[in-house]
């Protein structure tokens, strides 16, 4: 397999993996922009698990060990989010 070419594939991938993603984005009565939750844990989750994938490739200049820990800093921030929904729907009820 040509580098050339294989680094074109994985760039035309990771475009494509951008191109897909699509959350609505809610305008609120004091003109604040919101999206629900559920899709702001969802883009979470996902994310590290591309940076992963990324810094596994072995033409990538990614440090392994730097990804995952931002990877781990962002689901921490994911089931923070998850956790404080949580909390408001047990409030709520």
């Amino acid at each position: 397999m040509n580098t050339a070419h294989g680094r074109t594939t994985q760039a035309q991938e990771e475009v494509d993996a951008v191109e897909r993603l699509s959350v609505p984005v809610i305008c609120g009565l004091s003109g604040g922009l919101a999206i629900p939750a559920l899709q702001v844990v969802e883009l979470l989750r996902a994310l590290p698990e591309e940076w992963e994938e990324w810094a596994a490739h072995e033409d990538s200049r990614l440090d392994p060990a730097t990804t995952g820990a931002l990877a781990d800093l962002v689901r921490q921030l994911a089931d923070q989010i998850d956790l404080a929904c949580i909390e408001i729907a047990s409030d709520e009820e």
